[in-house]
């Protein structure tokens, strides 16, 4: 694409090249450089943080300007601009996609209360769940044989994946999600629920995405504490890692897009980078 439509174009540009860029997934990997925060959350088809590092290095955007991406998602737009010093807005009217997108873009969280906060979470559930006879990281095969497990009410199984998570995996799930919920007034609950929902797609549960979401054959457990602790403390070393950008603006709206007047100020844009739905 020659220059010259980008500085005429430049909205239609960005769509017509994230449109030849999603058909090549290996152009669309997270990089490893890039996993910080980004790695926090995605969807598998996420566009990767290097595609908006060229986009903004195409259109001249710099510190001091503001970019928007009114259909954000998980927030890729929004965290690679803030990374790189640029202030950014996105809006989402997904409910986890918002939250997720949130959660990224909040670097003001204290790396070390989060890595406490989550260690008093853990022993508490791991306690619980010993008192059960229930070993987090030692698999079991025979909850079947058990009536004491926790789980969810049937109009929210409904909405699962036939077989996407595994009765034991779910009931410490469910065990965890407890004592997360005591703690919920706190300053890290946020990131800690985040924590949490990757690893219940990366691990924890059945799920395979490739790229299609499907489920892989059930597996009977799977180590649910220390995969959300491992998670935790990816968060805490990136939030130290970034720490001297904490402070750029940034800034994920639950809202639809398509009346974006009610929701941003006029005038507050310099540059859109998205992906319409």
């Amino acid at each position: 694409m020659h220059t010259e439509s980008l500085k005429t174009s430049p909205a239609v540009a960005i769509r017509a090249q994230r449109a030849r860029a999603g058909s090549n997934g290996e152009a669309n990997k997270l990089e490893s450089g890039d996993r910080a925060a980004h790695g926090w959350y995605r969807f598998v088809l996420s566009f990767p943080p290097h595609l908006v590092r060229d986009y903004l290095h195409r259109l001249g955007v710099e510190a001091g300007q503001v970019v928007l991406d009114p259909f954000c998602g998980t927030g890729t737009t929004v965290v690679e601009c803030k990374k790189l010093g640029i202030a950014a807005m996105g809006v989402e009217s997904h409910p986890m996609a918002h939250f997720a997108g949130r959660v990224k873009t909040d670097w003001t969280v204290d790396a070390d209360g989060l890595r406490d906060h989550a260690h008093r979470v853990a022993d508490a559930a791991r306690a619980e769940l010993m008192g059960q006879g229930i070993d987090d990281e030692a698999e079991r095969h025979d909850w079947a044989d058990r009536n004491d497990a926790m789980t969810l009410p049937a109009e929210k199984m409904r909405l699962l994946l036939t077989n996407s998570i595994s009765p034991m995996p779910l009931h410490k799930t469910l065990v965890l999600l407890k004592h997360l919920r005591e703690r919920s007034g706190s300053l890290y609950h946020r990131p800690a629920l985040l924590a949490l929902a990757k690893g219940l797609v990366g691990g924890i549960g059945n799920l395979h995405f490739g790229p299609e979401v499907g489920v892989t054959a059930p597996k009977p457990d799977a180590p649910v504490i220390s995969t959300w602790l491992a998670n935790v403390e990816t968060m805490a070393g990136d939030l130290s890692a970034l720490a001297d950008r904490r402070h750029t603006p940034a800034a994920v709206y639950r809202a639809d897009s398509r009346e974006l007047v009610h929701v941003l100020p006029a005038r507050s844009v310099d540059a859109v980078i998205t992906s319409p739905p």
